[in-house]
Formats: structure tokens, C-alpha cells, sequence
């Protein structure tokens, strides 16, 4: 196929050197324009009700605190029941044999 024109090698040159310089602006303009539109997800960005949020006050810290304790305990006495049952632990005479050999290694030393 021959075209009805004749490009020389400098003029070649050019077209590249403007095609590689504009075609990743040509992109960035095209996605650029309405990206909320284009490149939307949704429930990408979680709501905002349901990000932790961070106490401040005295009082917001004393009681996070409170509710993160009352929680470890529920999970401690969860646990130990789970134990209990399943593997016929006795869970205060194992708690009164761990300590007595503590203060034997204590001793010791």
C-alpha cells in the first residue's frame, strides 16, 4: 500500500516524539474528567458511622476502657467454660497448681 504523500525520517521523528509526549496526557485527561463517575466502587470507602473512633475526654478513655475490660473477661469466662467442658479441666485447681509451681521456680532461684 502506498500513501499519496511521503513522510521523511525527521518528520517521522516528530509524530513519535508528539505521540509519546501527548498520549499519556491525552490519557490523564480523559480519566481526569469525572473519575467519580469512571472509577467508582462502590463500598470501596467504609462509612463513617463504623470507623472506630478515638476517645478523647477522660471520661470517653475511662469507659472504652471499662468496655474493653468487661469484654477480655467475657472471652476469659467463655474460654474457661469451653475448657472445662470439653476437656474436663478443673480450671481453679489448675490456676492454684500453676501458682504453687511459680513459687517453687522462685524459690529455687
Amino acid at each position: 500500500m502506498k500513501l499519496p504523500f511521503r513522510y521523511t525520517r525527521s518528520q517521522l521523528e516528530v509524530f513519535r516524539f508528539a505521540f509519546c509526549l501527548l498520549s499519556p496526557v491525552a490519557v490523564m485527561y480523559y480519566i481526569g474528567i469525572d473519575t467519580d463517575k469512571k472509577l467508582n466502587v462502590p463500598g470501596f470507602w467504609p462509612d463513617p458511622e463504623t470507623l472506630n473512633k478515638i476517645p478523647k475526654e477522660p471520661y470517653e478513655i475511662k469507659a472504652e476502657l471499662a468496655r474493653m475490660k468487661k469484654e477480655r473477661l467475657e472471652k476469659r469466662v467463655r474460654l474457661e467454660k469451653k475448657i472445662a467442658e470439653e476437656y474436663n479441666v478443673d480450671i481453679e485447681a489448675e490456676k492454684a497448681r500453676i501458682r504453687e509451681q511459680m513459687k517453687r521456680e522462685q524459690v529455687q532461684e
